[in-house]
């Protein structure tokens, strides 16, 4: 008898807040502590979204630490699952995680923590679109990477070969889709926040749009696709 899958789960990649071991390249304009919190408050924003779109099935894959303290405290608070990344490059952990969710699932959506513009409207966009007929979908970061992938089948052609990092992974990624005929939707372009100069920008960002969740931080977190 075929399996009865579930609709669309959504997966958040995220590393545990370990100060010296986030956001590493805000750590000379912020130190350890400064960029810690920021990952704290992008990750807790990100949750926030999570939840509050059409999107049930949410789990939060962890790297470094699936059970630090504030972490599961998140779980808890936005009723999510926990789950170890696996070992690997990026795109690894990613394939791996998308494969294992299809098994159980018609469509899978993948983001970072890092996208402080990513709304409710975008997960169900990408849900949408998927639940229509596209293969992939995709949500282009400003520089250059992505911050949200979904898809309804493994495509490990996505996700090897990449030099992760850099500016070419939006452009490969784009290419890989056409040479592979892929029905595919892009949402609109949304920005990361990684680098020191992305700074001034979420200053600027919040004084127009303050964050919605202002939950303290946790005790052991003093104050991306990671």
């Amino acid at each position: 008898m075929p399996r009865i899958k579930a609709q669309t789960a959504l997966l958040i990649f995220a590393k545990a807040p370990v100060p010296g071991q986030v956001k590493t390249r805000l750590i000379p304009a912020l130190g350890a502590t400064g960029a810690t919190e920021i990952h704290n408050q992008l990750l807790r924003q990100t949750l926030a979204t999570a939840r509050r779109s059409s999107i049930r099935s949410l789990t939060l894959c962890c790297a470094l630490d699936a059970k630090h303290p504030a972490l599961l405290e998140y779980a808890e608070r936005f009723s999510l699952r926990l789950e170890d990344q696996v070992d690997g490059d990026l795109g690894e952990r990613m394939g791996f995680a998308l494969e294992q969710t299809l098994q159980d699932h018609r469509q899978a959506l993948l983001i970072g923590s890092d996208c402080v513009e990513l709304t409710e409207f975008d997960l169900d966009l990408a849900r949408c679109k998927l639940a229509e007929g596209c293969e992939v979908v995709l949500g282009p970061a400003h520089d250059h990477g992505y911050y949200l992938i979904g898809m309804t089948a493994p495509r490990w052609q996505l996700f090897t070969g990449i030099e992760w990092g850099t500016d070419q992974v939006l452009a490969e990624t784009r290419k890989r889709i056409t040479q592979l005929d892929l029905k595919s939707f892009e949402l609109p372009a949304r920005r990361d926040i990684d680098r020191p100069e992305d700074l001034e920008w979420l200053s600027r960002h919040r004084a127009r749009q303050p964050l919605p969740v202002t939950v303290a931080s946790s005790p052991q977190a003093p104050g991306r696709i990671s």
